[in-house]
């Protein structure tokens, strides 16, 4: 098999002005939160029943131990031959407690299997307490556990669809204990990022002076305060809500994520790609640099006629035309344009990198 010629020749120059425009605001609310409201996790241990002999086996002692602990509590005393039915299963349970929930509002929670059980479809999920990390009951759980997947099994064939040994209770946590939110700082509001970027933090302190929030400092790349003289409205719940309205635009993201599974590949912004030429497999791509004019401008060959932008060649002389443009987009259009597969991309990629050809964050997942 003939090795072919990847060749690519994009011109980026910092001066150039950027072909993906400016950035598209947001609110400071969809990029950051105030540093108190918390969300708080929440888990326990619960059992499952009324499943359909899809539940945990005797090999699980600790659903034989818990179930008999429950029904002693109950007034039924356990027999003396072991507990065999397959129709209760042990799980965790796990949910967030969102801040300034009240108490009696519901969370939803999700219910996994703990022992051997091979579904929860069905199942209904008794009353379990939810703690925190510092073991007090905040919430409890009860409910019909819904779960999207399915197994089925005979005693020649297993049938399996997405995860059946996970489910979730909607609304099914009642909050028994309040957390109380507080602020630790009694002269400033907290605001913190949701990703660590100076850029972005530098743009949302601006933001923030040119609305009027002139005492706004940045204390390092996650976390800006602004003082509470600074409040137009003497309601803390309307000065915040003011807060988090103003329209910000982050930081555009320079990284190239890609999921090996499915073939997806998602590409930041801010990617680029400088000149490089690479060999792989039976394909050919050329990507030549646009004249000085532009498309159509006088920087074509003799005679007016302009050289092929984007060509790829295979050994069936297949010919493909796309547009070049300054990021590694041209690049991955071309390669899925022919049908290359996630790991021949991936390896593109990786030696792009190594290569120093590539100015992006690649992430494999």
């Amino acid at each position: 098999m003939r090795m072919l010629l990847i060749l690519l020749i994009v011109s980026v120059w910092a001066s150039s002005v950027p072909i993906f425009g400016q950035g598209v605001p947001v609110r400071l609310k969809d990029i950051s939160n105030i540093i108190e409201a918390r969300d708080n996790q929440l888990f326990g241990f619960g059992l499952v029943v009324g499943l359909r002999g899809s539940g945990d086996s005797r090999s699980s002692e600790f659903t034989e131990t818990a179930l008999t602990n429950l029904m002693k509590k109950m007034g039924v005393a356990p027999g003396t031959r072991p507990f065999s039915s397959r129709n209760v299963a042990s799980v965790m349970v796990t949910g967030t407690l969102p801040p300034f929930t009240k108490v009696g509002q519901r969370v939803s929670v999700v219910v996994s299997s703990l022992g051997d059980a091979s579904s929860l479809v069905g199942g209904t999920l008794l009353p379990t307490p939810l703690k925190g990390l510092d073991m007090i009951n905040y919430a409890v759980a009860q409910g019909s556990v819904v779960v999207g997947g399915m197994s089925q099994a005979s005693s020649r064939s297993l049938y399996m669809k997405n995860q059946s040994t996970v489910g979730r209770v909607v609304d099914g946590g009642i909050v028994e204990t309040e957390v109380p939110v507080t602020f630790n700082d009694q002269h400033h509001i907290t605001i913190v990022l949701d990703n660590t970027n100076f850029i972005t933090i530098a743009r949302v302190t601006e933001a923030l002076k040119q609305s009027g929030y002139q005492g706004t400092r940045a204390i390092d790349a996650n976390t800006i305060k602004v003082p509470f003289t600074d409040l137009s409205s003497k309601d803390l719940v309307s000065a915040i809500a003011d807060l988090e309205n103003v329209m910000v635009i982050p930081d555009e993201s320079n990284k190239i994520v890609v999921n090996s599974r499915t073939g997806t590949v998602v590409i930041g912004e801010k990617v680029r790609l400088f000149p490089v030429a690479v060999t792989h497999g039976n394909i050919s791509v050329r990507i030549n640099e646009l004249p000085p004019g532009g498309i159509g401008g006088g920087g074509g060959a003799a005679g007016g006629i302009q050289p092929e932008e984007l060509s790829i060649d295979e050994a069936q002389s297949k010919v493909v035309y796309l547009n070049p443009a300054s990021s590694l987009s041209s690049l991955v259009n071309a390669l899925n344009e022919i049908g290359v597969s996630p790991k021949d991309l991936i390896s593109v990629l990786q030696a792009l990198k190594e290569a120093q050809a590539l100015v992006a964050d690649i992430q494999v997942l």
